[in-house]
């Protein structure tokens, strides 16, 4: 069974649509990583005014994906074809 080191500091979610949507919130001062699960398949770019596109980041649908980030940068989130939810847990050690 695989495990994390990391713990959980606070989960935050993007509506996924036909326009890119950010986080409200950027990244907490301490985290040094985000678990990401879509429910529908999207694209993801991070950074500290994100705008996703077609041509970011492919996250397959119920499939968990953990990414190194800074804090103060934001995740945004753009459908491939169905609208959904993107979750963002930041986690730290």
């Amino acid at each position: 069974m695989a495990y994390s080191t990391y713990r959980p500091v606070k989960t935050q979610t993007i509506t996924t649509s036909g326009s890119s949507a950010a986080l409200s919130t950027a990244i907490t001062e301490g985290v040094e990583a985000v678990y990401l699960t879509a429910t529908e398949h999207c694209y993801v770019a991070w950074g500290a005014s994100p705008t996703a596109t077609t041509s970011d980041m492919y996250l397959t649908k119920d499939w968990p994906y953990c990414l190194k980030v800074s804090p103060g940068e934001k995740l945004a989130a753009l459908q491939v074809s169905s609208g959904g939810t993107l979750y963002v847990t930041e986690v730290s050690e």
